[in-house]
């Protein structure tokens, strides 16, 4: 008989304060970037791809690319692109 302990994991790779427009004004977002990971007994062992998340503390807005949530197309091109570095 075997017994698998298997999963899906999210790990912070990166994270990211960035200047962008808003509204006419300069202001600071926090970018989070994530792997995704099937996991086999908690050792990451397949990655699956990156997700992303930004906050403007300005407006207290926050955007996630997750199963049941969008970002707006303009947020997401500024966290692909700090997804290149990690």
């Amino acid at each position: 008989m075997f017994f698998f302990i298997a999963g899906n994991t999210k790990k912070l790779v990166g994270h990211e304060t960035r200047k962008i427009s808003k509204n006419g004004f300069m202001v600071n977002a926090e970018i989070k970037v994530f792997k995704n990971y099937i996991t086999l007994f908690f050792i990451p062992l397949i990655p699956l791809g990156k997700k992303y998340s930004i906050y403007i503390p300005h407006t207290d807005e926050y955007y996630a690319t997750d199963y049941f949530s969008k970002m707006p197309e303009n947020y997401l091109e500024i966290c692909k692109d700090v997804g290149r570095k990690f």
